[in-house]
């Protein structure tokens, strides 16, 4: 995908837990990036892990001091989301062209956006949650899920469209 100069990351939200709907289906860890054009998950970026640990912490004291987490992170550009997303092909890119259906679903542990993509014959639906902490062993697996407010990130896909 070639770098389009006037698109701009609204925001950037680092502790993500993404599931695939459907039987078996095992979870994974990575970053939400919203443009004004696309939603993209990254899982294997070029962010060094001490960079990335500053932004958790810096995410994680806006959601305890009530401030909008919805924002591009410092440093963190288009042409870095463009190269993410050439680093691994488990990385997801999803246009809003594609985008069938997003809607938030309050849960009593957290709050989840569930995105319905169009993928031509078949369609797919992604739930996104934003992690409060993780446990590490055996497996790194969420424990704690924020209570958020995803309609600002609703409102921008459905207006966009």
């Amino acid at each position: 995908m070639l770098v389009d100069w006037d698109e701009q990351i609204k925001a950037h939200i680092v502790w993500i837990w993404r599931q695939e709907e459907g039987f078996m289906k095992r979870g994974k860890e990575g970053m939400l990036v919203i443009t004004d054009r696309r939603i993209a998950f990254i899982t294997k970026t070029y962010m060094s892990y001490r960079i990335h640990d500053v932004h958790s912490i810096r995410q994680l004291k806006k959601f305890s001091e009530g401030e909008n987490v919805f924002r591009p992170l410092e440093g963190y550009g288009i042409k870095n989301l463009d190269d993410d997303l050439k680093k691994s092909t488990e990385n997801s890119d999803i246009p809003f062209s594609q985008i069938l259906d997003i809607i938030s679903e309050e849960k009593r542990w957290g709050t989840q956006l569930m995105v319905k993509i169009n993928l031509g014959i078949k369609s797919k639906t992604y739930k996104f949650s934003i992690v409060k902490g993780w446990v590490k062993y055996p497996l790194k697996d969420p424990v704690e899920f924020q209570h958020v407010d995803w309609l600002p990130v609703i409102n921008l896909i459905k207006e966009s469209r």
